[in-house]
């Protein structure tokens, strides 16, 4: 295969974003995101699914509409699909390793502002490390939330298992904000039913009151900042209007 030849500019640029990147800790991407296509969005009924993990599908690679999100400088989690208490779920482990799985979807949030789910947490992030800091950034459970406003601005968050922090807490790496929705010791090793009004909490982050639409929803689980391990099942992400 001949290979393109990059530009000694585009060789300076690419060289100095991955200084940069290394200098920070943060991850490469493997930037391959496929084309937009099966998007999943609401036919208008009181609640609507977002992931179905009820029934297995193929994961590597998974069907249209899905994708996985690896990254250069990190093993990815493994996922399989499993029944924990009675409940059909997607298995999630991480071994000092973290990956993303995304679902195209374009949600209006004005008419369904409310993420649902379950989740089980069976194993933990054990480390004395800051999870408000970068070189503590682990959680064994996460949603990665891409929004697009009505004014084409777009905006990032997560929504969180908190090692040590609780429901309502909120962190920041960087700029890049950060919701706790569960978390503790105390809660693992049992389902959880959880609920998030992503309307408020966008406006807590960015309080100018633009309208916007849920673009991609992501399960994100990772240890490898702290070089440890995790298990989490997750099933049922839904909307609902309010």
């Amino acid at each position: 295969m001949k290979l393109p030849i990059l530009s000694r500019r585009r060789l300076a640029t690419l060289a100095a974003a991955i200084l940069a990147g290394a200098g920070a800790g943060a991850f490469f991407f493997v930037r391959r995101t496929p084309p937009r296509v099966a998007v999943l969005a609401p036919d208008g009924a009181a609640e609507f699914t977002l992931m179905d993990f009820s029934s297995p599908f193929p994961l590597d690679p998974p069907p249209p509409g899905w994708w996985r999100r690896k990254f250069w400088t990190r093993p990815e989690m493994l996922l399989s699909f499993a029944e924990k208490d009675g409940v059909k779920a997607l298995r999630m482990e991480t071994k000092a390793s973290a990956s993303m799985l995304f679902r195209f979807v374009d949600v209006p949030l004005a008419d369904y502002p409310v993420l649902r789910w379950r989740w089980y947490v069976e194993q933990p992030i054990v480390s004395t490390l800051d999870e408000r800091t970068r070189e503590g950034d682990d959680h064994p459970a996460r949603f990665f939330l891409a929004l697009k406003t009505d004014a084409g601005e777009e905006r990032r968050f997560e929504i969180i298992w908190g090692n040590r922090l609780r429901r309502g807490d909120t962190k920041f790496i960087g700029t890049f904000p950060h919701w706790v929705a569960d978390g503790g010791d105390e809660n693992i090793r049992r389902w959880r039913d959880e609920e998030a009004d992503l309307v408020a909490i966008t406006g807590q982050f960015w309080p100018d009151g633009k309208t916007a639409r849920l673009t991609d929803i992501a399960l994100f689980c990772d240890s490898d900042e702290t070089k440890g391990a995790t298990v989490a099942y997750v099933a049922d992400v839904r909307v609902t209007k309010k």
